[in-house]
């Protein structure tokens, strides 16, 4: 093999094996995401027709604690999956605590289904009984934002982000990211004082955190390949066909 190729591909073969590790991880929390997401529905349901039954209109309604605690876990949910997406779509590599902070998230995600069906059948009661479960759902979303903190600056301080971050860049990231930490805590507090009031808080976050994003990798342009390619004119000049590289990558 020419030695411009060959040392392409030693250059490419970690990137390749840290791709399909990233893959792996990616893969196996999208299928807890969709089993944690699709479980939220199950706490939706009505007495239905029957004697003795209110109208299927006031069912709705007496039901509110459990669509309004929905929408909010659905929402939470969704925005932690897309934001999980483009945080492992940017490392360049995975280790063992990655893999280990990464199931402590999915850990707070499956427990985000229990915590609202706790939270839709007390709600509307009132009561302590209602601030404790307001308290058990704050919690849950607090151990997850914790967890997906922890996995942010881990990937930052291990500098396993394909787009580095500089002293400053990495700061300001941490701080909007981890900013929900501090909402979720004081969210277990007016708990206590109103569980409709810490509901609401949950909805405001999510509606900030949908426009919050994770830095994104860079565009196909600068992509490792064309990078390498670029450096080494000769490897271009000789070795256009990149399908021949790929065949030689290690699987």
């Amino acid at each position: 093999m020419p030695e411009p190729l060959c040392r392409f591909v030693e250059a490419a073969a970690p990137r390749y094996r840290g791709a399909v590790e990233s893959g792996r991880l990616e893969a196996f929390s999208d299928g807890v995401f969709a089993v944690a997401i699709t479980l939220l529905a199950l706490n939706l349901v009505v007495p239905g027709p029957g004697l003795g039954q209110p109208p299927l209109g006031h069912q709705l309604v007496s039901h509110w604690a459990a669509f309004a605690a929905y929408v909010v876990s659905f929402a939470t949910i969704g925005i932690i999956w897309v934001n999980h997406h483009a945080l492992i779509g940017n490392f360049a590599r995975v280790d063992r605590p990655v893999l280990f902070l990464n199931l402590l998230l999915l850990f707070f995600v499956v427990s985000i289904p229990f915590a609202t069906a706790t939270l839709a059948d007390y709600l509307k009661h009132g009561g302590a009984d209602a601030s404790l479960a307001a308290a058990i759902y704050q919690g849950v979303f607090l151990g997850m934002s914790l967890s997906f903190g922890a996995l942010f600056w881990w990937s930052i301080r291990r500098s396993y982000l394909k787009v580095p971050l500089s002293g400053a860049s990495a700061r300001l990231a941490l701080i909007r990211f981890a900013g929900g930490i501090v909402v979720y805590a004081a969210a277990i507090g007016v708990a206590y004082l109103s569980a409709p009031a810490s509901l609401l808080i949950d909805a405001l976050l999510a509606v900030y955190y949908i426009f919050e994003q994770t830095p994104q990798s860079k565009s196909e342009s600068e992509s490792f390949l064309s990078r390498t390619m670029r450096r080494d004119p000769q490897t271009v000049a000789h070795h256009r066909d990149r399908r021949y590289a790929w065949y030689l990558l290690p699987r």
